[in-house]
């Protein structure tokens, strides 16, 4: 552009302890669709669990092992539903810990966090452990030889999680749904056949003579036993934050992935059962499936079941370090845990730290061989976690918060939320007495931390959002453009401290005349410029507000900032006024296009940092008021209704021909925050007056202008 000068000054380094950092705290990237979900869930679930259980489970009971593995699915099934309705009013990372934190409080919520993130070492340890232990019987089937630890193994296979849980959750996602999809396709073929040979096609007898050998109460002891086969499908929850349209993808994935689990495992079971009979089954143990995978198809059979058995433990510690690594991002977040757990890489929009306060711990114990009662010590973890998560629902039910909007309801949620609670809590006291000690030992500790770490300082937990606020705005990008030129130039603390800003970009600017040349511009006004922005950035740094600075030399302006909200895509701009006392908050509306999600989402945040009360101006004019008024408010009522902003008092300003500059005379008092939403259609040229300081008598308050996007102009989604 023509006599254009733009000089860019970044923020220095800052060695703040408490100074939040803009890259490291930014939200997850939704790319997860509901087959990754899904796959999540069902890799999770199919672990080593699916070729280990079948020949244990039908050693205790024997035929209806199956009823065992239904029983399960059942209370999985309710743990389930309560998961997807709470996921839905509260779609963030975290899940079971994140539920209960915000139903119960920071002691529950930090005993249920530590619990969560130990409970998935120790599962993706015992992974990884199983993973190993496929890998090499898979080369001893193929008659390979391969002189190397199982914990070596273990170990590069843990690095490689890492590596690809770092580069994107799209990668991540992609790889679990190959792993998950061969594995199922392995599986159902393998059975298929060979209940296919025993329903006609072969000349043998069932393995089974008996329904039950060891009598009715053998079904409820292996529901116990085998519960840890359906522990993971709430893993999907603690993705929740990056899973596309969470509204519909949650509900479906959670409980698809169970129905998907639950199946395939009464069908091996029933395999199995036809196979062999209850004693060669309790023989054969934990490589019963890789027994009857080889009377099947002979040792091809044995050699692919294996392969699949491989996948499973890969893809259940996959999802189980994806899962932790969301768990302890989550509790970074809060607090509950060092802030830097909460980062996220730059590059990848991943949470870095956290995945390695998983990897690490999990490689360290992979220095033992013998997991089991780790694996059963996660198992009783998880069930107390599930059971919690029941309970929250049903607390959320009889009390109701403002903010509790799920876009899915569980019918007959007291009775699905009852029966899934005890049946998890009853299933714990089936366990060993070890693994109920060890776990109990790590809620102690967990309490003992809270007391000493924890309860001093006094952490407030923030509140779940509602689902319809846009979460790209909760802590959006703003600008302030201001003039160098003009004298006593301050920023508003009062203002500062209620917007919800993540980074602000501070641009000084100087409208020169058509003639004047860029060097004569930077040398007249560059070093006061410089002056200026740098006495303004103590003032930010005091309110520990990320920033960005900009000095503009141009003749014009308007055309250079229209530009440059484009290019920072910026949807907010602040304009400074002197002010001592932030007395309220004013939205002028004279346009039902001015209601849109940008300003309730605005509204919502303002209000939960400062304000008790929102002011709504309708403005309307004098002949047809009545109608017009209802419109107005009627818009602004449905909307913040829905997200629970209950404390808005509504006044009308009847006017005739009424203007912006009129609406702005009407209602400027210099003590309030006013909001400006542009509307369809706008008077662009009254805002960017705004933007350059023109309007000093008429707009004497600062005023946040919300610039409307496109997609404003597109129907608002169902909800």
């Amino acid at each position: 552009m023509k006599n254009c000068k733009s000089l860019i000054f970044e923020r220095p380094p800052t060695n703040t302890e408490n100074h939040r950092e803009y890259v490291t705290t930014d939200t997850l990237k939704r790319n997860i669709g509901l087959i990754s979900a899904t796959s999540i869930g069902v890799g999770a679930m199919l672990g080593a669990g699916i070729f280990v259980f079948p020949g244990l489970a039908g050693g205790d009971a024997g035929f209806l092992a199956i009823i065992s593995f239904f029983i399960g699915g059942i209370i999985a099934l309710c743990v389930a539903a309560c998961t997807a309705e709470l996921a839905t009013a509260m779609p963030n990372s975290g899940g079971g810990y994140y539920f209960i934190s915000r139903s119960f409080g920071t002691f529950w919520g930090t005993l249920v966090g530590i619990s969560q993130w130990i409970g998935l070492v120790f599962a993706c340890a015992f992974y990884l452990v199983s993973f190993a232990e496929y890998a090499i019987t898979l080369l001893k089937e193929l008659n390979l030889e391969w002189n190397i630890a199982h914990s070596m193994v273990s170990f590069g296979f843990t690095l490689f999680l890492l590596a690809m849980n770092i580069m994107g959750t799209k990668k991540v996602g992609q790889l679990q749904n190959v792993m998950v999809i061969s594995l199922t396709i392995l599986l159902v073929l393998i059975f298929s056949y060979g209940i296919l040979d025993y329903f006609g096609f072969k000349d043998e007898p069932f393995g089974y003579n008996d329904l039950a050998p060891s009598g009715p109460l053998s079904i409820f002891t292996t529901t116990a036993l085998i519960f840890t086969s359906y522990l993971g499908f709430v893993q999907i929850a603690n993705v929740g934050s990056e899973i596309k349209k969470p509204d519909k993808n949650l509900p479906r994935a959670l409980i698809w992935s169970v129905v998907i689990a639950m199946g395939l495992y009464m069908f091996i079971m029933a395999v199995s059962t036809f196979t062999f009979s209850q004693g060669e089954l309790k023989e054969y143990g934990e490589i019963a499936t890789i027994e009857v995978a080889r009377k099947i198809l002979g040792n091809w059979g044995a050699i692919i079941i294996v392969f699949a058995g491989f996948l499973a433990a890969l893809s259940s510690a996959n999802a189980s370090m994806m899962s932790a690594s969301r768990g302890v991002y989550a509790l970074g977040k809060d607090g509950l845990i060092s802030p830097r757990a909460n980062r996220v890489n730059r590059r990848f929009g991943t949470p870095h730290i956290a995945l390695i306060l998983v990897a690490l711990p999990v490689s360290i114990m992979l220095m033992r061989s013998n997991l089991e009662v780790f694996a059963e010590v996660a198992s009783l973890l998880h069930l107390i976690i599930y059971a919690g998560i029941c309970m929250a629902l049903l607390k959320l039910r009889a009390t109701d918060p403002f903010w509790y909007i799920p876009a899915f309801r569980v019918p007959m949620a007291k009775a699905v939320a009852g029966f899934g609670g005890l049946g998890c809590l009853a299933l714990v006291f089936f366990m060993q007495y070890l693994s109920i000690a060890i776990g109990c030992a790590v809620i102690a500790l967990s309490a003992l931390y809270y007391l000493i770490h924890i309860r001093k300082q006094k952490i407030t937990l923030t509140r779940p959002k509602p689902r319809q606020i846009d979460e790209n705005l909760i802590n959006p990008a703003i600008l302030v453009p201001i003039d160098i030129t003009r004298e006593g130039k301050s920023l508003p603390q009062s203002v500062l401290k209620v917007l919800p800003i993540s980074k602000l970009l501070l641009l000084g600017f100087k409208e020169t005349p058509e003639q004047s040349g860029q060097e004569q511009l930077e040398e007249k006004y560059g070093e006061e410029g410089q002056e200026m922005l740098g006495a303004l950035a103590k003032q930010l740094e005091e309110v520990s507000v990320d920033y960005e600075s900009r000095l503009i030399f141009s003749n014009d302006v308007g055309t250079q900032i229209k530009e440059l909200l484009k290019e920072e895509d910026l949807q907010f701009i602040l304009s400074l006024k002197p002010i001592s006392a932030l007395q309220q908050l004013t939205i002028p509306i004279f346009h039902k296009s001015q209601v849109t999600q940008q300003l309730i989402s605005i509204m919502y945040n303002v209000q939960y940092n400062h304000f008790s009360k929102i002011r709504i101006l309708l403005f309307v004019d004098e002949d047809p008021a009545k109608s017009q008024e209802a419109i107005l408010r009627q818009a602004m009522e449905q909307r913040t209704q829905k997200v629970g902003m209950a404390n808005v008092v509504y006044e009308v300003e009847h006017m005739k021909k009424a203007s912006l500059k009129k609406i702005a005379q009407k209602i400027e008092t210099g003590q309030e925050l006013v909001i400006w939403s542009e509307a369809e259609p706008s008077e662009p040229t009254f805002f960017l007056n705004i933007i350059l300081e023109k309007y000093s008598k008429e707009h004497r308050s600062p005023a946040i202008i919300i610039l409307r996007k496109e997609k404003d102009d597109q129907p608002t989604p169902r909800e």
